[in-house]
């Protein structure tokens, strides 16, 4: 274990916004403090979320001692859209690093309290995420409120997958299991035209991403994550379609149902049943919405939304209609 530094005071910290030339800085940083692996491709990652977002690129905080950067906290930016089709401005609190030397000198909140303060000058509406359980008291003493837990479904390819499903209660990994069932959707939502087609059977209803042709497009881009789309009917995306992906999670394969773009309930079933099917992942699951089909409620197991007001008033909880492509990830 990293020793601490006992002769470095809070005051002793310079805390500003992040500038181009401190990504090397960073990066290192991350790699030290978050455990990225040499063989996984973390840098691309950060670079790909926080560079090439279409919403707009991350507002980030550091924190240094003697010009070294020991802190970091970024938000990501996203656009919402109302059920009056209002946009609503927000960010998602998501990386947070402190060098293990500089740990129990209040960092995190100095970082994401400057960072909330900043944003709500600049007129960011507000700020959610889903932190983990050893997270979230921190941000609830910083004025975060829990809005409620998200709904997650599951269908299971047969009954030997309950089994299976039922005794991989381990965190699924971040990187996927490649497949060649359906289209690549990098590719195929990379095209206006298909991606435009495809939103025709985006949500209309509550609280949801800003779908875009430019949002499509770059979500499914990180290549090794290996997005998929299955159309309800191949070479036409106007018939309707779902995004997946594989990933392991214990000793199942789990199909991640990030968007499910469909006419009507009956295709959506049928097409996560096809995802099941072709690929032979153990289950579905996805977050259930107004637009999901197919999936079973899982009580009590879905992530816990957050969120804080800083220009605007957070929806109210009933209004939230995520996806799991909305949240999983960042």
């Amino acid at each position: 274990m990293t020793p601490q530094r006992d002769d470095v005071a809070p005051e002793d910290l310079e805390v500003r916004s992040a500038r181009p030339e401190d990504e090397p800085a960073i990066l290192a940083l991350c790699r030290a403090s978050l455990g990225w692996r040499q063989e996984d491709p973390n840098e691309a990652f950060f670079r790909w979320k926080h560079r090439e977002n279409p919403f707009g690129a991350s507002p980030s905080w550091v924190a240094l001692h003697e010009g070294r950067v020991v802190g970091l906290r970024t938000f990501l930016r996203w656009t919402f859209v109302d059920g009056d089709g209002r946009r609503i401005r927000a960010v998602r609190a998501v990386d947070t690093a402190t060098d293990p030397e500089y740990r129990g000198l209040g960092i995190f909140r100095t970082l994401t309290l400057k960072g909330v303060a900043e944003l709500t000058l600049a007129g960011d509406g507000i700020v959610f995420n889903t932190p983990n359980d050893q997270s979230r008291p921190g941000y609830l003493k910083m004025g975060w409120t829990l809005a409620r837990r998200l709904p997650v479904g599951v269908m299971p390819r047969g009954p030997k997958s309950l089994v299976a499903m039922a005794t991989s209660k381990v965190p699924a990994s971040l990187w996927s299991e490649s497949t060649q069932v359906g289209e690549d959707a990098t590719l195929a939502l990379a095209q206006p035209e298909f991606a435009d087609e495809i939103l025709r059977h985006s949500p209309t209803s509550g609280v949801r991403t800003d779908r875009t042709p430019a949002y499509l497009a770059w979500r499914t881009s990180f290549g090794p994550l290996h997005y998929r789309i299955l159309l309800a009917s191949a070479g036409d995306p106007g018939g309707g379609g779902v995004v997946f992906r594989l990933r392991r999670r214990g000793d199942a394969v789990e199909a991640a149902i990030l968007e499910q773009f469909v006419p009507n309930s009956r295709t959506g079933v049928r097409l996560v049943r096809r995802v099941l099917t072709e690929t032979g992942a153990d289950y579905a699951i996805g977050l259930r919405t107004s637009r999901s089909a197919g999936l079973v409620p899982l009580p009590k197991q879905g992530p816990l939304l957050t969120t804080r007001p800083l220009a605007a008033s957070p929806p109210s909880p009933g209004e939230w209609a995520l996806t799991l492509g909305d949240v999983e990830l960042f």
